[in-house]
């Protein structure tokens, strides 16, 4: 039997001008190291699994969680990336995908040696035909949906209402099964998180709520306060969960009383 074909890479080429690329200069005044950090963060995950990736909430919460970085500082990172054409900025609005054609001219000359063909989406290719290698074939494939529209068009409510309750079932199985070892009180505030976040249109998939659940436990072993925590995101409508503020003024009052006595011992001696 053969063996499948890798879709992503090892290991890419990397560009030792990188840094005197205007663009990344950019970057860099605008974000620091933080905004070099997420693009090749992007990057390389981008050719772990070929030449594009989807661009989604996970995405978002993996960059946060791996760079220590905040959810909207991350998004706003992205946002500028687009805007500078380090990544398409059309693909990633119509199809929720991260490429551009410099991450897939590198593709291809890593791909080069491969004694097989490599397959890839017209939709997502953005290569010209000219500047594309033989061995790369381009596939214009249509979706299942795409193919079946008369079968959805001629029996759109009973679709709709299968569609509609399959997914609040496995909603609620999914979240059922992470939070099922919680307390119910923590249970009832994770679900008031889940249903802010479903109302500001940010709903969070499987890997998101669990990495937010990790992210209180970090915050806080205490349930009262990990109840706080997330009651206090669900009030400012925040996507992710932070300190509670309450805490972080207290620390901050602290820290300056320590100071102040730290002086006022220094004087006496």
């Amino acid at each position: 039997m053969a063996r499948p074909a890798k879709k992503g890479l090892d290991y890419f080429p990397f560009d030792v001008n990188f840094f005197s690329d205007r663009k990344i200069k950019r970057v860099k005044a605008r974000y620091g190291t933080k905004g070099i950090a997420v693009y090749i963060y992007i990057v390389c995950e981008i050719y772990r699994s070929g030449y594009y990736i989807e661009y989604n909430d996970d995405l978002v919460l993996d960059i946060s969680d791996e760079l220590n970085i905040s959810e909207d500082a991350t998004t706003q990172i992205i946002d500028f990336l687009l805007s500078r054409s380090l990544f398409n900025d059309k693909l990633a609005k119509s199809d929720k995908v991260l490429t551009a054609e410099s991450v897939q001219r590198r593709f291809q000359e890593a791909k080069k040696g491969s004694k097989r063909e490599v397959e890839v989406e017209a939709r997502y290719w953005l290569l010209e035909a000219e500047n594309t290698d033989n061995f790369i074939k381009v596939r214009h494939n249509k979706s299942f949906s795409e193919n079946n529209s008369s079968f959805s068009e001629k029996n759109p409510s009973k679709s709709e209402k299968n569609s509609t309750k399959e997914s609040k079932e496995n909603k609620s199985k999914v979240n059922k099964n992470i939070l099922s070892a919680k307390p119910e009180p923590l249970q009832s505030a994770y679900m008031d998180f889940i249903e802010m976040r479903n109302k500001i249109k940010k709903p969070l998939t499987d890997k998101a709520l669990q990495l937010v659940v990790s992210k209180v436990e970090r915050l806080s072993d205490n349930i009262d306060t990990q109840i706080a925590i997330i009651n206090q995101s669900v009030e400012h409508c925040w996507q992710t969960v932070y300190p509670l503020k309450e805490e972080v003024n207290n620390n901050a009052d602290v820290k300056g009383a320590d100071k102040s006595e730290r002086y006022r011992g220094g004087i006496n001696l």
